[in-house]
This record gives C-alpha cells, sequence and structure tokens, in this order.
C-alpha cells in the first residue's frame, strides 16, 4: 500500500476553530476529530451533533468505511443497502462497507444526538467535501435539506469526496465523469476545486 501523501492542509489544522463546521438544512454540527494527515491516512474521525429530526439522505461511499460510535442519545442508522433500520446507542458500533448504501438520522423530533464516525481508511477528498458542503448551505447556497442548491456543485462534491447517491442524481454523476474524463480531463477538475475552494 503506498504511503498516504494529503495533496492540501486541512482548514482545520490551519485555524482550530475550522476544526466546527455546520449545515442548518441537515440540521447538525461536525467537530473534526482526526484528519487522515493526523492519522498516517488510517483513518479520519468526525464528532457530529444532530439536532430533533435531522439526518442525510441514502448515499455510499467509494473506497472506505464508515463505522458509527454513539456518544450520547440514540442514533437512527439504515444500512445493508437500505434493507435494515438499527437504532444505536452509546456502546454500540456499525461499520457501513465501502458502496454499502445507508444514511444516519436522529430519531428524536426533539433531543439531540452526537456521536462519533471514523472514515477509513482516510479519504483525501472527504474533509474537503464536508467544508464545501457545509460551507454552500451556510453562504445560502443550499437547499432546505442542507444540499447543495447547484446539480454542478452536488456532482462535483460527489466525485471529490468518493460519494454517490441514487436514482437521477446518481446517474447523472456517472455521465458527469464520463464527459469531464473525456472533454476537460483531470486538469479541469483540479481547477474547478480550486475556484469552488475559494
Amino acid at each position: 500500500m503506498a504511503p498516504y501523501q494529503p495533496t492540501h492542509l486541512p482548514y482545520g489544522l490551519k485555524d482550530p476553530a475550522k476544526r466546527v463546521i455546520r449545515n442548518p438544512g441537515l440540521k447538525d454540527e461536525a467537530n473534526f476529530l482526526r484528519y487522515g494527515v493526523e492519522t498516517g491516512g488510517d483513518h479520519f474521525s468526525v464528532r457530529v451533533t444532530v439536532k430533533g429530526g435531522g439526518g442525510v439522505p441514502i448515499h455510499r461511499h467509494y473506497g472506505y468505511s464508515e463505522i458509527f460510535n454513539p456518544v450520547s442519545g440514540a442514533v437512527g442508522v439504515v444500512g445493508e443497502n437500505g434493507t435494515k433500520t438499527m437504532i444505536l446507542r452509546p456502546d454500540d458500533t456499525y461499520q457501513v462497507q465501502s458502496e454499502e448504501w445507508h444514511r444516519f438520522f436522529n430519531p428524536s423530533e426533539t433531543a439531540s444526538i452526537v456521536f462519533e464516525i471514523k472514515i477509513q481508511p482516510a479519504h483525501q477528498g472527504f474533509d474537503k467535501l464536508l467544508y464545501i458542503y457545509y460551507g454552500l448551505a451556510d453562504d445560502g447556497h443550499g437547499r432546505p435539506d442542507g444540499a447543495p442548491k447547484s446539480l454542478f456543485h452536488a456532482l462535483m462534491l460527489m466525485n471529490m469526496g468518493g460519494v454517490g447517491y441514487p436514482g437521477l442524481v446518481g446517474w447523472l454523476f456517472g455521465v458527469f465523469v464520463v464527459i469531464a474524463g473525456l472533454i476537460a480531463g483531470d486538469w479541469r477538475r483540479r481547477a474547478l476545486d480550486q475556484e469552488i475552494l475559494r
């Protein structure tokens, strides 16, 4: 296995105040505990607080697993490719395998929950995805559910973070990747990454 060679220095290492980000549409807050660069690429971990009724849509990750560890409250996880719903409590754990359809949610409409997620191995684009995804929402460029308003931004973020969604968006992502690869090449993707990061 090749050594972990980060392509960027995470924002939270430059400014510790940026280790915490919020997405009002998802009703959550993410506190970056360990970046991949801090673990030599072994993992990336984040502590997530989700307000009542919050959560994310069903999705999957490519090339890395996601491990859920509740800290306080009950965490809802839909796993096993969307066929099994679990309620995890502190001391429980659930590992979502690479390419497994899943989602997490707060089963309570009123109480907040806290849990930790470990991405293993660390994915170099995942923290960038979170910063941009949450930043777009915070800047008013997110839909009420927290997702980017721009389909183009959503497709770029999916590519950057190794994330897939079902249905039309997932199909469009496949088309987007093929067209981007044929027409623009890797240099254009990097330029767009930098444009979005500004």
